[in-house]
């Protein structure tokens, strides 16, 4: 006999088939919203990750009124594309303390390092690549128009930049002409001091640039030498870029997409569009207005041209021989005379710093398109 237990417990029931029908279609369905879920958001941390993943690259350049291959990378965005890094851009006044900087690895590239800042890196084993040229100085040996002869500076005073490029080149000027001891040359810690001082004359003469000079021009004083002919006399400031060794040792793609845009870059600012190109980089070049004083100033400046690298830097790998080697070999020599180096780096040494792989498979179109 069943007790009253067993009476209460309910009958079991079958659910009907339609309803087990969609209920086995609602969970296939949220099956498939998950995996569908799941996919997009795989592929948006794989992009987000994607573009996380690109080294960061911080490129020292100059500013005002001349613009350079890396303000047209700056301004185009479809050249900057091309290189494969978060691309950051900070001023620099000073190549030594563009150097230094690289020295601590908050920056991995240098636009338009001159002979002495490079030339010591080199000498105080710092890892620092040279990868193609830029430009020479601008300065110019302002004198009065009664000095129209290299003789007729005898006796005379001389303003320059201290420890510089200029200060080289004008040191190397004077040994050419047989001038060292009979001209007292007058550093100054800028171009402006030194332009001031001529114009005050409180000295007799100036080796200056860009506004110093256009001051001086335009009380009558005119130019003697300038740096171009100066380099072309045998005592060549070059202007470089410059990248950290590390980065060419861990990402030499990266340096090569790098050195393929400033040759582009070096094309654009002299092809037949060059005054629109360079009118677009007055803002990051730090200049008010529509770019016309960058289209006049860029236009005359002296950068090397593409066809002359190999020219400077060597037609082989890490030339000894090459003009560039040279250069800094007798930047060296002013170094040691300044108490800044302790000796001079042999031909080997400083050729183990010049890179010409990076230009010469630009110039052989290994670059993107």
């Amino acid at each position: 006999m069943s007790s009253s237990a067993d009476v209460n417990v309910p009958t079991s029931r079958s659910v009907p088939v339609y309803k087990r029908r969609r209920r086995r279609t609602y969970g296939a369905i949220a099956v498939v919203v998950v995996v569908v879920i799941a996919l997009i958001v795989w592929a948006v941390t794989q992009g987000s990750s994607g573009s996380a993943t690109l080294p960061s690259f911080t490129i020292s350049v100059g500013q005002g009124t001349v613009a350079s291959p890396d303000s047209i990378i700056e301004s185009q965005p479809s050249l900057a594309k091309i290189i494969p890094a978060r691309l950051h851009y900070v001023p620099f006044d000073a190549g030594v303390t563009a150097i230094a900087e690289m020295k601590s690895g908050s920056v991995q590239a240098i636009s338009g390092v001159g002979n002495p800042p490079a030339t010591a890196a080199i000498g105080t084993n710092i890892g620092v690549t040279v990868v193609m040229g830029w430009g020479f100085d601008d300065d110019q040996l302002l004198v009065p128009k009664s000095v129209t002869s290299p003789s007729q500076l005898v006796g005379k005073s001389i303003g320059v930049l201290v420890g510089s490029s200029e200060d080289y080149e004008l040191l190397g000027y004077l040994a050419l002409e047989h001038l060292t001891g009979k001209v007292k040359v007058v550093t100054f810690a800028s171009e402006p001091a030194a332009g001031a001082a001529a114009l005050s004359h409180a000295i007799d003469a100036a080796y200056v640039y860009g506004g110093p000079a256009a001051d001086l021009i335009a009380k009558g004083d005119h130019s003697l030498v300038n740096a171009e002919q100066i380099a072309k006399l045998g005592i060549p400031g070059l202007d470089v870029i410059a990248v950290a060794t590390s980065v060419i040792n861990s990402d030499p793609t990266l340096v090569q997409d790098y050195v393929c845009a400033e040759v582009q870059g070096s094309r654009d600012m002299t092809g037949p569009r060059a005054a629109r190109y360079l009118a677009e980089t007055a803002k990051v070049q730090g200049v008010p207005g529509n770019g016309s004083q960058i289209v006049t100033a860029t236009g005359g400046y002296p950068f090397i041209p593409v066809s002359q690298q190999l020219y400077w830097l060597g037609s082989t790998l890490h030339d000894p021989a090459s003009r560039i080697v040279k250069a800094y070999q007798q930047t060296a020599t002013f170094l040691v005379s300044q108490g800044r180096l302790t000796s001079v780096p042999s031909a080997a040494q400083i050729a183990a710093h010049v890179d010409i792989t990076f230009i010469k498979k630009a110039l052989s179109g290994g670059c993107p398109s």
